[in-house]
């Protein structure tokens, strides 16, 4: 596991840990362990999303037949928390979430995992009558990150697997498996600097568990990532590589097209637009703001044209349980530097289409753990 390194801003009486981009770890006795295990499990992460990634593909009773569906911007959400002691991939569809803009010192592996607790208003995303249900949908995601030679482009990859389970709504049950990779310009003297980057995401979803595969998508996205970082007196913070210290309320936006490929069909294009605020309450505790906005069109099929607008605001308040009450900062550490996450999201979809519209509150508590190696 790297190194921790500690950094205070003083001006405020908000010390913050910065695990998030900042100095070369440390060689641990069990890294090259934890090393090869992570590169054995993002191969075979990408040997079963090559096996996936074919023509044929089965059909399904699945209610959530995926044309909507997954929880990928929620996610990120709660894994771009202001919060420097608890380790997330330097990968994130919002522009505040910690180390974006900053390079990677040094390859390194991040293991993250969320364990979510929640309400949802509508897991059929129906336009009307949707059932009412209790919501347990883990997450575990394996990235890696690094430096492109001496380039200012920095590259990562990650492989995640994600279920949806439901108390009231079992037809709603789905599986996914969601590799990335990214490739972003990073100033290494500015992580405030405008930061474009390009973007492959496919999808593959299941029924559970993870037994036929009724549906997959392929992303390509091209965008552009801003961030504004001031400190608790609301000034700007200067251009530096790493900032995180100084900051204690953050505002960003991230811009971009999408062209999704999927199979079965529509075929899609979108405009996303994903502002996004944080702030630093306290050493245990932040909060933060989201609020992303696709405008889809998808291609014309059976003589059929549908557009959807789509608004998912999502705030999250979180709660970093000190070290103390784990045993000390090396036992925090291995712990994962455990969070509590407390979430409140909406998800409204608009379409020319009757039937494809859709509202879905999500409402509950996330346990989120992070390690580095």
């Amino acid at each position: 596991m790297g190194e921790t390194r500690h950094t205070s801003s003083v001006s405020c009486g908000v010390k913050q840990v910065n695990t998030a981009a900042s100095g070369r770890p440390t060689v641990d006795p069990i890294r090259s362990i934890l090393t090869s295990t992570a590169r054995t499990f993002v191969v075979a992460a990408l040997i079963v999303m090559a096996d996936r990634l074919s023509p044929a593909i089965a059909q399904t009773a699945n209610s959530n037949a995926g044309l909507e569906g997954g929880q990928d911007n929620l996610f990120d959400a709660i894994l771009a928390k202001p919060n420097q002691k608890t380790p997330v991939l330097q990968d994130n569809v919002f522009a505040t979430a910690p180390g974006l803009g900053q390079v990677a010192p040094a390859p390194q592996f991040t293991l993250n995992a969320l364990a979510p607790a929640l309400f949802n208003s509508n897991p059929q995303f129906l336009s009307s009558g949707g059932s009412k249900a209790f919501e347990g949908s883990p997450l575990v995601r394996l990235g890696w990150a690094s430096q492109l030679f001496d380039t200012p482009i920095r590259v990562s990859g990650a492989a995640s697997f994600e279920t949806e389970r439901f108390v009231n709504a079992p037809g709603a049950a789905i599986d996914y498996i969601r590799p990335s990779v990214r490739a972003q310009y990073i100033n290494p003297e500015n992580d405030q600097d405008y930061s474009p980057f390009l973007s492959y995401v496919p999808r593959v979803d299941f029924d559970p568990t993870f037994a036929n595969n009724f549906a997959t998508r392929q992303d390509v996205n091209f965008g552009i990532d801003k961030v504004f970082n001031f400190d608790c007196a609301f000034n700007r913070v200067p251009p530096a590589s790493n900032s995180s210290s100084a900051t204690v309320w953050s505002f960003g936006f991230s811009i971009g097209a999408q062209r999704r490929f999927r199979d079965p069909r529509p075929q899609s294009h979108a405009f996303i637009f994903n502002p996004s605020a944080s702030y630093v309450i306290s050493d245990q505790w932040n909060a933060s703001f989201s609020m992303p906005i696709t405008r889809r069109w998808f291609d014309t099929t059976n003589g059929v044209s549908q557009r959807n607008l789509t608004w998912e605001p999502t705030g999250v308040v979180e709660y970093v349980i000190p070290g103390d009450w784990l045993g000390g900062a090396d036992a925090a550490r291995w712990r994962g530097n455990p969070a509590i996450d407390f979430v409140a999201g909406l998800e409204r979809n608009w379409s020319n289409i009757s039937g494809r519209e859709y509202s879905q509150w999500r409402v509950g508590l996330v346990f989120k753990t992070g390690w580095r190696f």
